[in-house]
C-alpha cells in the first residue's frame, strides 16, 4: 500500500511540479504527517524532492528531474503506451486514467493515436460491458456467475472462477474453472448475460496453456483439412476470411482455398453462408454434410414442411418460379405423420409394415414393423428423448433443444399411440 502511495505522490509531482501536503493528504486519504514521512522516504531513495514555504510553495521536484530516463527507454515507453491504448480500445475503463498518467510521466503529447475495435457489428455494447466485469473478476480473483447460452442453444446458470481473457477467431473468450461442471471451460463473452460478481476469493488454479474448444463433447472440434472453390463474386469475402497464403486464383477467376477448421456446427453455418458461391472439393464427407443440410432447408421452403410440424405456410403449393415442382406436394392438413414419432409419411418407403406385409397407414418404418412397435415398452417421454437426440445429431432442424422439446410436448400427446395410451 505504501509503495503505491509513493508512486502516486511521485506521479502528481511529475505532473504538477508542486503540490501542498494538505492536497496530497486529502487525495490519498492519509494525514499530513504521513505525507511528510513519505516525502522523507522519497528523498532517501534519491528522488530530488524538496519543500518550499510561502505563497506558491509546497512540495516540489527539481526541474531537471525526469523519472522516465532512469527507468525506461523511449522505445519501452512507446510499447507501454501502445499496449494501454489497445486495452482501452476493448472497453476497459481504468486504463484511460493510467494512460493519461503515463503520457504525462513520459512527457508525451496526449490524444488517441490508436483505435482498435474487436467487437462484432451490433454486439459492441454487450461485449464491452461483459469484458469490463470479467476483467474485474479476474483481477480481484472473485467468482463470477452468469447465464450462458451454449452452441447447442442450452441456457444454464453457471458459476465460474475466471482465469484468462482470450481473443481468438475474431471473438473474446473467457477461460475459467466452471464450478458447475467441476472442470475448465471456455465461454464466449457475447453469450454471457446477467453477470454478477460473487463474494469470496478464487483459489489459485493454473489455467490450461492453450484455449480449448468451447464445446467439450467427445469428438467435437476436430480439425478438418478443407479444399474449397469459390465463385469470383465471393472474392471480397474470401479475402476477408482467409490468409493470402491459403488462396490461389484460377485462370477463370475462381479462387481455390486450402484451410483447416474445427469440425462443428459453426463450420456448417459458415460454409452454408456462401450459398451457391462455394463448392467443397474435399473431404467428401463435407460434401455429403452440406447436401444433407441443403435438403432440409429445401424441405422447409419447397414442400410446405415446417420446423414445428404443426402447420403449413399458407399458399406454399404452386407458388414461386417453379410451380410444377410443387404440384404433387400436399398441404399440411392432408399430409400424414407417424402417429408415434411424428415423422412425415410422404413416400411409401417411409411407412412401416403390418403383420401381413401391407404398409401401415399410421406409423413409420422406424417405429413399426411386421405389425408391432419396434419400441414396445417405450413411453412418450422415451420418444421425446429419441427425437431430441436426432435433433442434436442432425444440426438442430427443429430449432434449439429447448424449442424442440416445447414443440414435442405440445404435439406428441395428440398422436394416436400416445393419445390412446393416455386414455387407458
Amino acid at each position: 500500500m505504501k509503495n503505491s502511495r509513493l508512486f502516486e505522490i511521485l506521479y502528481l509531482l511529475v505532473e504538477k511540479r508542486a503540490v501542498t501536503a494538505g492536497e496530497l493528504a486529502r487525495r490519498l486519504e492519509v494525514s499530513e504527517r504521513t505525507i511528510y514521512r513519505d516525502i522523507d522516504t522519497l528523498s532517501a531513495a534519491g528522488i530530488p524532492v524538496f519543500t518550499q514555504k510561502g505563497q506558491g510553495g509546497g512540495i516540489r521536484l527539481m526541474d531537471q528531474f525526469v523519472l522516465d530516463r532512469a527507468l525506461l527507454s523511449r522505445a519501452q515507453q512507446d510499447e507501454i503506451l501502445f499496449a494501454l491504448q489497445a486495452i482501452l480500445a476493448t472497453g476497459g475503463g481504468a486504463e484511460g486514467e493510467t494512460l493519461d498518467r503515463l503520457t504525462a510521466l513520459f512527457r508525451r503529447e496526449g490524444g488517441s493515436w490508436l483505435e482498435v475495435d474487436f467487437t462484432d457489428w451490433g454486439s459492441g455494447a454487450v461485449e464491452r460491458k461483459n469484458f469490463a466485469l470479467v476483467k474485474e473478476a479476474i483481477l480481484e480473483r472473485r467468482p463470477l456467475s452468469f447465464t450462458y447460452y451454449s452452441s447447442a442453444g442450452e441456457r444454464i446458470r453457471r458459476t465460474a472462477e475466471p482465469a484468462r481473457l482470450v481473443f481468438k477467431g475474431g471473438c473474446w473468450y473467457l477461460s475459467a474453472y466452471c464450478r458447475t461442471r467441476q472442470d475448465w471451460r471456455v465461454f464466449r463473452l457475447v453469450r454471457m448475460e446477467d453477470l454478477a460478481l460473487e463474494a469470496g476469493e478464487c483459489p489459485p488454479r493454473r489455467p490450461p496453456e492453450r484455449l480449448e474448444s468451447p464445446d467439450p463433447s467427445p469428438g467435437a472440434h476436430q480439425g478438418a483439412a478443407l479444399r474449397l472453390r469459390f465463385d469470383p463474386t465471393a472474392a471480397w469475402r474470401v479475402r476477408d476470411y482467409f490468409h493470402p497464403g491459403q488462396i490461389a486464383a484460377e485462370p477463370d477467376g475462381h479462387l481455390l482455398v486450402n484451410c483447416t477448421f474445427p469440425e462443428d456446427q459453426w463450420l456448417l453455418s459458415f460454409l452454408l453462408s456462401f450459398g451457391s458461391q462455394l463448392e467443397v472439393l474435399s473431404p467428401v464427407r463435407w460434401r455429403d454434410i452440406l447436401a444433407g443440410e441443403i435438403r432440409k432447408v429445401s424441405a422447409v421452403y419447397e414442400t410446405g414442411q415446417t420446423l414445428s410440424g404443426l402447420r403449413a405456410y399458407p399458399g406454399v403449393r404452386g407458388r414461386g418460379k417453379s410451380p410444377a415442382r410443387h404440384k404433387e406436394v400436399l398441404p399440411m392438413e392432408e399430409r400424414k405423420f407417424c402417429q408415434c414419432c411424428g415423422m412425415p409419411l410422404d413416400k411409401p418407403e417411409d411407412a412401416g409394415t403390418e403383420a401381413d406385409g401391407t404398409l401401415s397407414g399410421d406409423y413409420c418404418h422406424y417405429c413399426y414393423q411386421n405389425g408391432a412397435f419396434t419400441y414396445p415398452n417405450a413411453a412418450m417421454e422415451d420418444m421425446i428423448a429419441i427425437n431430441l437426440q436426432f435433433n442434436a445429431e442432425n444440426g438442430y432442424p427443429f430449432g434449439t433443444q429447448e424449442e424442440a422439446e416445447r414443440m414435442m410436448r405440445s404435439w406428441m400427446p395428440t398422436l394416436k399411440r400416445w393419445r390412446n395410451a393416455g386414455a387407458e
